[in-house]
């Protein structure tokens, strides 16, 4: 167990004992929010809630800014996300796969590479993926969901290692319910569940982040690139639906992470460059 997430433990078993709730019930979501569909190492491992370092999701877009324009610059800008996102229209459904990254702890920060529901324009979040935490100064890699508000950050119990190819999918199947099914093509797992939120259906992202804990984004570790292949939002290539490049930049704009062409068929690279 990695150090964040035992802090992160200690710490909500702490805050609920104050408010009369017992220590089950703060590690886990609010009952009746996660219904199991279908599971390979679910029930076996169950889920670890976060947060970590105070972390109580990741998946917000800030600081977005447009591009002036005849400045020859297509992609949008933001203080923690790097990818492509769409939030011109209704989505009901995200799919990408990527390889993870082999990380360099240059910093103690969190990285994640995800893709979701949500989180642009909208309160709410409906998303999964892999992360990779370097607060004890060595990679931990890690899966994870969340349906934010309904369930903050939850961690799979499945082993994650650089090089694994990873598939998801993000679909709301109606009725208040999501299905996210996250697949490591490499290690042999899936993780398939339904899961109630009060989601709202306003982006789609695919992106790769850089994680915020408490109200500060923490450092971005070097992750090299990281590949995208197959987006789809809504069932067709995220081309079709508006989906706009977004660099990620330092306090100061500098861009740390910079977003490659989409080739149309919804594989791109994302490159770390620096922070």
């Amino acid at each position: 167990m990695r150090s964040f997430r035992l802090l992160g433990f200690v710490a909500a078993v702490a805050l609920a004992a104050a408010a009369g709730i017992g220590s089950a019930q703060a590690a886990e979501p609010a009952a009746g929010h996660v219904t199991p569909a279908a599971h390979t190492h679910h029930l076996a491992h169950g889920v670890v809630s976060l947060p970590a370092q105070q972390l109580q999701h990741f998946s917000h877009l800030l600081h977005s800014q447009r591009p002036a324009s005849g400045h020859g610059v297509a992609n949008q800008t933001s203080t923690n996300w790097a990818g492509y996102a769409a939030n011109s229209g209704s989505f009901t459904s995200v799919s990408s796969s990527w390889v993870e990254p082999d990380v360099s702890c240059n910093s103690s920060g969190i990285v994640a590479f995800w893709i979701g529901l949500d989180g642009w324009g909208s309160s709410t979040v409906e998303q999964d993926g892999t992360g990779v935490d370097c607060s004890s100064g060595s990679p931990q890699q890690f899966a994870w969901w969340e349906t934010y508000p309904a369930n903050s950050i939850q961690e799979y119990g499945d082993p994650v290692s650089a090089g694994d190819s990873l598939t998801s999918t993000v679909t709301d199947t109606g009725g208040g319910q999501y299905q996210m099914v996250l697949t490591d093509n490499t290690q042999g797992w899936t993780e398939n569940q339904t899961v109630g939120a009060s989601g709202s259906d306003a982006s789609a992202e695919v992106i790769a982040e850089a994680v915020t804990s408490g109200s500060s984004v923490t450092p971005l570790p070097d992750f090299s690139s990281v590949n995208f292949s197959g987006s789809t939002f809504n069932g067709s290539p995220m081309s079709g639906s508006g989906a706009q490049a977004i660099d990620m930049t330092d306090s100061s704009g500098n861009v740390i992470a910079s977003t490659g062409p989409d080739d149309g068929n919804g594989d791109f690279t994302v490159t770390y460059s620096g922070g």
